[in-house]
């Protein structure tokens, strides 16, 4: 089933070969193989990489499917597109870093589930430039899409972050059509650590005024 997060992985693979990492149902790769698109898919774990094996055969799919966790599956140059989905921003981190010698010449499709700031800085502070972001909603939840390279080439097109509210809130997505649900739903994270930190009892007064800065600034961006 090709969710609306998941159509907007599709949507920014323009590669001759890709490697879904963590593929889980393995959706994508059948709709990249129907696409002509030379597909690698890979899981850390045997229940769901069966899974994926059942449903490739059953669309009569040719993919290659690969055990083992992060880029670990992965020869260096064996695909110019990578997935890493479904996943933690921490695990995306991880995962880059692990075998960064892998991820050079490398167009890395990324949609953290979390730590999207973090992401971020990540990718700017180890030679990535982000080329795009992109959101999807699928309900009252809102994902985020990155796609980063370290292709030199291409650093004249990367999108720039000015300051601390774009690092949450890029602005190259300030006129998604999902800008707005983003926009609230880091107010709402905002304010309920902002509460928390409050009635701690080793409240750090730093971290206060950072979040109650940020509030300031959705304020402005709101109106």
């Amino acid at each position: 089933m090709i969710t609306p997060r998941l159509e907007m992985i599709l949507r920014h693979i323009s590669g001759k070969s890709c490697a879904d990492i963590g593929t889980d149902h393995a959706y994508v790769p059948i709709k990249l193989w129907e696409r002509g698109i030379k597909v690698i898919a890979t899981d850390i774990m045997p229940g769901p990489l069966k899974i994926a094996a059942e449903n490739v055969k059953k669309q009569g799919a040719d993919i290659e499917l690969r055990l083992g966790g992060g880029l670990s599956p992965i020869k260096k140059g064996e695909v110019d597109t990578v997935i890493i989905a479904g996943m933690g921003g921490e695990m995306i981190e991880k995962i880059l870093s692990d075998d960064a010698d892998k991820t050079d010449g490398v167009t890395f499709i990324l949609q953290p589930m979390n730590r999207q700031y973090e992401l971020r800085k990540f990718l700017l502070e180890n030679g990535f430039y982000i080329m795009e972001e992109d959101l999807a909603q699928e309900g009252f939840k809102v994902y985020n899409l990155i796609v980063a390279t370290k292709d030199v080439a291409k650093s004249g097109q990367a999108l720039s972050y000015n300051n601390e509210i774009e690092f949450h809130l890029p602005a190259s997505l300030k006129n998604h059509s999902c800008f707005e649900a983003l926009l609230n739903k880091k107010k709402r994270e905002f304010s309920k650590i902002l509460s928390g930190l409050k009635k701690s009892k080793d409240a750090n007064l730093d971290e206060i005024k950072k979040l109650g800065e940020l509030l300031l600034e959705i304020d402005k961006i709101e109106e």
